[in-house]
């Protein structure tokens, strides 16, 4: 397995460009938004969750409402890209597309054709804590986060 490095990345004005608006890409997009990144979300339908984000953070979040089309990323466009639809093949081609322009990518339904991933966080007062496993056990993820979450409360 490969282990990856944490890296924590000032997001304040990071263009994410995000494909697909369902339950995981809100999830993604909430913390991208909570901690200043700016988010276009290109989707055929919108979830309730994104529809939400799009109240909370009108100014960071921008929805384009129609299906990927191929070769649709330009250079430049965007500082990261998600593949977060329902459809696995379309995430492949955003994946290549991506890697192709160089563009950092995140194929929510293929571990192996990511550049980054997105930890569980653990956040008490002015603390962050990023959690992720080298073997993509989200179970043992959950259960460790869980911990600190209540050691973090008792202290």
């Amino acid at each position: 397995m490969t282990a990856y490095f944490p890296l924590f990345l000032d997001l304040r004005e990071k263009r994410f460009l995000m494909f697909g608006a369902g339950q995981v890409a809100a999830r993604r997009m909430e913390g991208l938004l909570r901690y200043g990144a700016v988010v276009t979300a290109v989707a055929p339908c919108i979830s309730r969750e994104v529809q939400g984000l799009c109240i909370r953070y009108p100014k960071q979040l921008a929805i384009e409402q129609r299906a990927y089309r191929r070769s649709e990323i330009q250079d430049g466009s965007a500082d990261f890209v998600l593949a977060a639809t329902d459809d696995k093949e379309v995430n492949a081609l955003i994946f290549r597309e991506c890697r192709h322009k160089g563009i950092p990518v995140n194929n929510a339904s293929d571990r192996g054709q990511c550049d980054f991933y997105f930890p569980a966080l653990v956040e008490r007062d002015n603390l962050v804590i990023g959690v992720t496993s080298t073997d993509g056990s989200h179970r043992t993820v959950a259960q460790f986060c869980d911990r600190l979450r209540q050691e973090a409360s008792d202290v």
